[in-house]
């Protein structure tokens, strides 16, 4: 992931935009060391993103653990020293908090995913919390997921929301051939909330249908359907740690969630020495 001068500029002016006013009154200017650790069990993020950081801030890094490890709680994380070490502190333990989070949750659910399918793939939506898309996508990847989109720009996805701009679903599958032609090479996916609406994409070939909230027996049903013609489907809407297993069973062909950007759990210890 590539984090610009700017990532970097505004995490640290959010936190402290002029100075640190109660290490002024102290009259703090001795060097010491910063150390986090996770108190959970958990995937390795954000580290990329703290050393920059840590970096900006003139320190220099005894300790990085790899982003995307398993790691034990109790583990460090990152350890750094020199003389800018309360910039760092909440910064840097927000991004663990938040990254961790997102990894560990995305870990679990490929996790139980894969016990049922080797091949399936977990991917995450759009539906990012605003201001945070580097680290929860890289997050995500770090937990073995991957994004569905990042933008609007690299994939095509059909929602019924174009096709009432667009002029109707008749007119869509009327000139769906001649529409498709001016991307071959691009996958055209189009969602579905119920098996009607399935059949006809099957029937004008779309190249994967994604279901929409729809329920366990429906999909079992399009996945056969749609595989006898070699269309794929990917499962979207509410799924997420608590139902991934009966979705994967169905056939799917990948699971899409938003449920990783909104996990709980991470909790990150800092320990602060002077020298």
């Amino acid at each position: 992931m590539y984090y610009t001068k700017e990532d970097v500029a505004r995490l640290i002016s959010e936190d402290v935009p002029y100075f640190d006013l109660t290490s002024k009154l102290l009259n703090i200017e001795s060097k010491g060391k910063i150390s986090f650790y996770t108190r959970k069990d958990a995937i390795v993020s954000g580290n990329r993103i703290v050393e920059i950081l840590a970096n900006e801030l003139n320190l220099n890094i005894n300790f990085k653990e790899k982003d995307s490890n398993f790691i034990n709680a109790g583990s460090k994380i990152f350890e750094a020293e020199g003389e800018n070490l309360l910039t760092l502190w909440k910064v840097a333990q927000n991004i663990y908090e938040y990254a961790l989070s997102v990894s560990t949750y995305t870990y679990k659910m490929v996790k139980k995913a894969k016990v049922y399918n080797s091949d399936i793939e977990i991917f995450t939506t759009r539906k990012i919390i605003p201001f945070t898309k580097k680290i929860a996508l890289n997050a995500v990847i770090d937990g073995g997921g991957f994004p569905h989109r990042i933008t609007t720009s690299e994939t095509i996805l059909i929602f019924d929301n174009y096709i009432k701009l667009f002029g109707g679903w008749d007119k869509f599958f009327k000139n769906f051939s001649k529409i498709k032609q001016k991307s071959i090479e691009k996958k055209w996916v189009v969602e579905a909330d119920n098996i009607e609406m399935a059949k006809k994409l099957i029937n004008v070939k779309v190249d994967i249908i994604q279901l929409d909230k729809v329920d366990i027996e429906t999909t079992k049903k399009i996945v056969e359907l749609a595989h006898n013609k070699d269309i794929k489907v990917i499962s979207a809407g509410g799924i997420n740690i608590n139902n991934i297993e009966e979705y994967v069973k169905t056939g799917t062909d990948s699971i899409v969630t938003t449920a990783p950007y909104f996990a709980k759990g991470a909790d990150v210890k800092v320990v602060i020495d002077s020298f």
